[in-house]
């Protein structure tokens, strides 16, 4: 297996083991709102940072791997982005692991802009 790939897998399985734990603190901050548990509610926020830090940290990893791959490689994350097949094993894995993460990202937007509109609206 390439390496460039597998750095790349592995960072983005990273991004997802952390994706999951905001999404699983934001539906227990969901939770708290619903119950008007505001004590609760505070307590998962400021728990919910550290794996945004994180998330953001991942980010700057991300860029500075993309800076050193080889000018095929990261076409072919581009294209891989854009739903072109796979061509090899390191390919599909990759492909397999955005998808599964921007599936996450897209659970976890909804409960985001709940929580935003509930705040909101309790301000008013």
């Amino acid at each position: 297996m390439n390496q460039d790939w597998i750095k790349l897998i592995a960072q983005l399985k990273k991004r997802y083991s952390l994706l999951n734990e905001i999404y699983d603190i934001t539906e227990q901050m969901s939770d708290a709102l619903n119950r008007d548990d505001e004590v609760s509610f505070q307590m998962l926020l400021s728990m919910r940072q550290e794996p945004i830090l994180y998330m953001k940290e991942s980010d700057t990893i991300l860029l500075s791997l993309k800076s050193e791959l080889p000018q095929d490689i990261i076409k072919r994350w581009h294209e891989l982005e854009k739903n072109a097949e796979p061509l090899n094993q390191e390919e599909t894995l990759f492909k397999q692991q955005i998808e599964q993460n921007r599936r996450l990202l897209e659970r976890l937007v909804p409960f985001d802009n709940r929580i935003l509109n509930v705040l909101k609206n309790k301000k008013r």
